[in-house]
């Protein structure tokens, strides 16, 4: 916790900002290891009466009933800043460790996070965290207790997670940063390979001036829908190259990066299938072959009706998630995914599939390529937005398309992001355009490394699968590719 500091926390829906804390060093040598201690901490809470969480010597978590309060919940954020890395430290692991006192059956879930870890903590409204979680103990130890969260941590730079404690509706106390023994306060534990390099590749900024005109993207066709028996994952081989293969030229960009879901299952090497729950979400995220699998040239993300357990409940639906984090990322390019809803004007009630981007350090920005939801009110149309938080600081734009609606066959959904400005087509049509002008917090959202994710939503904001909703339903990607200037 950061002594006397006071800032605003943005966390779900309730606006509170960070001030950097003081950065303390690396306590290692440069061996391939290294021990970061927490830069700054706090427990977000709606609970008034805690008072000011931001230099308290524990930290604690509790489900959302807790201790008798429909509204007790508590959710620990811890924050570090790791510095010293070796630009040739490849296959990092990284492993958060907080000390409890007591041994209890609580299931504890970790989350990359954008909220601030500094401040009172308490907020109106719990977050939302809208990212799967990262790491998972079904029981808290007395002592250090640890969750991989190698996958969040690619190299340098701050890294912020919340802890969410989902069972055992009363409070497990954590030591924080401000606790007078130091060697139980939070702590990241760092190992590497002395070579090989980061394994998240980030694209460098390009300069503003004089950028060539930009073209359309390829027109959409339509193709047929694959059978619905979904084919068993084969065993890994390798998978395809992960260089961008040989595709249409756009004048004035390079591809850089794309896959043609050419190969006989998921590539792996560009793509992590997560296997998870989030909020929002009505169903559970799973990486079986029945939800995601590649055949014929098309990656296919399936929802299901089915029964399945998740987190400490159980949900009615499973589906699928992918992202690229920690094996390919960009600051600015041209993000273009060709792709099939499975939205109509009956049945689609519920089903919301998106190709989107966030910043690999977990902080502020969202850029939604498209957004594709269902239902009679919404199947005609593509949403694309941006976000600086999720209280929510946002814009966002609904455009029919030019031809035909998402559902009626394959059509293409691209965004170009450079220095200062973002701009989205559909079928090479421009149909929203955001910079500096129209967007006070462009530079501050916008301007680091990003990576891609593929996700299919059951249910949540915009309403639930009802009794006509068709299921299973597939979300197929012709392709997804990255280009450069």
């Amino acid at each position: 916790m950061a002594r006397k500091r006071i800032a605003y926390l943005f966390v779900g829906t309730v606006a509170v900002g960070a001030l950097l804390a003081t950065t303390l060093p690396l306590l290692a040598d440069d061996s391939g290891s290294r021990t970061v201690v927490a830069v700054a901490d706090t427990t977000a809470t709606q609970v008034v009466q805690d008072g000011d969480n931001g230099v308290k010597t524990t930290l604690a978590t509790c489900p959302q009933l807790c201790d008798g309060n429909p509204r007790g919940w508590r959710d620990a954020v811890v924050r570090f800043t790791v510095t010293g890395l070796p630009a040739t430290a490849g296959n990092i692991r990284a492993r958060l460790r907080l000390h409890a006192w007591t041994a209890t059956a609580a299931r504890v879930a970790v989350f990359p996070s954008s909220s601030a870890a500094d401040g009172p903590g308490v907020v109106a409204v719990r977050p939302d965290l809208r990212v799967p979680a990262t790491a998972v103990r079904d029981d808290v130890v007395r002592g250090f207790n640890e969750w991989d969260v190698s996958v969040a941590v690619t190299g340098n730079g701050d890294y912020t997670f919340t802890l969410r404690q989902e069972t055992h509706n009363s409070r497990v106390y954590w030591a924080s940063r401000e606790n007078r023994r130091s060697e139980i306060r939070p702590e990241l534990t760092i190992t590497y390979d002395g070579s090989g390099g980061l394994p998240s590749p980030t694209a460098s900024p390009i300069p503003s001036a004089a950028l060539p005109s930009r073209p359309a993207p390829p027109s959409a066709s339509t193709s047929p829908r694959p059978t619905t028996t979904a084919p068993s994952r084969p065993a890994p081989t390798g998978g395809p190259s992960t260089s961008p293969t040989a595709g249409p030229t756009v004048p004035g960009w390079r591809l850089a990066w794309s896959d043609e879901f050419s190969g006989s299952g998921l590539d792996t090497r560009k793509w992590t299938a997560r296997d998870s729950w989030v909020d929002y979400d009505r169903a559970c995220i799973t990486s079986r072959d029945n939800n995601v699998f590649v055949r014929d040239g098309m990656l296919t993300l399936r929802a299901h009706r089915e029964g399945y357990s998740c987190g400490s409940e159980r949900r009615a639906y499973t589906t699928a998630y992918l992202d690229t984090r920690g094996k390919a990322s960009f600051t600015y390019g041209r993000f273009e995914i060709r792709a099939k809803s499975p939205n109509t004007p009956t049945g689609s009630t519920g089903l919301w599939p998106a190709f989107w981007m966030r910043p690999d350090d977990g902080g502020v920005g969202e850029i939604d390529v498209v957004e594709l939801p269902g239902g009679a009110n919404w199947y005609k149309g593509a949403t694309q937005a941006i976000f600086y938080d999720y209280t929510p600081i946002k814009q966002d734009n609904r455009s029919n398309l030019p031809n035909g609606y998402p559902g009626d066959g394959f059509h293409t959904y691209t965004t170009e992001w450079e220095p200062g400005v973002l701009r989205w087509y559909i079928d090479g049509r421009e149909v929203y355009k955001r910079d500096r002008t129209t967007t006070s917090w462009f530079d501050k959202a916008f301007s680091r490394p990003f990576h891609l994710r593929i996700n299919f939503q059951v249910g949540g904001w915009l309403g639930d699968p009802d009794a006509a909703t068709r299921l299973p339903a597939d979300f197929q990607v012709d392709y997804v590719r990255v280009w450069r200037r």
